[in-house]
């Protein structure tokens, strides 16, 4: 018989327990990474010889760049690389079969695409996605918390005014009038009149 260990394990790589975790997008896993992996922002080298905002090794660096490892402090050159290792694991996760959710891609992050893959991953790379993927779903509530404030305050569209424009073709002068209904064209004569409907944002500014 499986071991609750590892029927939530089971659960969790395929991405079964955390359904809520996949709308957290690139940017806000990211972000995330950044902070659970370099809090501080220091620059120096890691223990295993880690650099810059997301504590890349010199071997995960060079599978997506033949830049300078050095440029691993360089932010924009960092953000770079990792938008590439973000996607190069999102797609092995997906080649395996495995939900490419946030906490899955942390998983990977930390332990490498293999070890989840195979199912080996070590105990403290749970923790790990598990910060990763809670920051990560709070940055996404914060962008939909944004996205309706704006959508509760933005003006409603004016409504589109249709105004009707009736008129005759004689050979005697036409007369108008002008009423809240619209513009009115008439003759004198019994000629029959033709009508035409047209639509303006504004009377008499526009006709389409």
């Amino acid at each position: 018989m499986k071991s609750v260990k590892s029927i939530l394990l089971a659960a969790v790589t395929l991405g079964l327990a955390m359904p809520f975790l996949a709308a957290a997008n690139r940017g806000e896993t990211l972000r995330a990474i950044n902070l659970v992996e370099n809090p501080s922002n220091k620059t120096g080298y890691g223990p295993r010889g880690e650099l810059g905002p997301y504590q890349f090794r010199s071997s995960t660096w060079h599978m997506h760049t033949q830049k300078s490892f050095s440029l691993a402090n360089d932010r924009a050159a960092a953000d770079e690389v990792a938008a590439l290792h973000y996607e190069w694991i999102k797609r092995g996760l997906n080649e395996a079969g495995i939900a490419p959710n946030t906490y899955n891609i942390a998983l990977a992050w930390n332990c490498g695409l293999t070890a989840v893959v195979s199912g080996r991953i070590p105990a403290g790379t749970y923790q790990y996605a598990t910060q990763v993927s809670n920051l990560a779903e709070s940055f996404a509530q914060q962008r939909l918390d944004e996205q309706t404030a704006v959508a509760a305050v933005a003006p409603a569209a004016a409504p589109k005014n249709d105004y009707q424009l009736d008129f005759s073709v004689t050979s005697e002068v036409p007369r108008f009038s002008l009423s809240t209904n619209g513009l009115h064209f008439a003759t004198a004569g019994d000629a029959p009149a033709n009508t035409f409907t047209a639509a303006a944002a504004h009377p008499l500014l526009a006709v389409n």
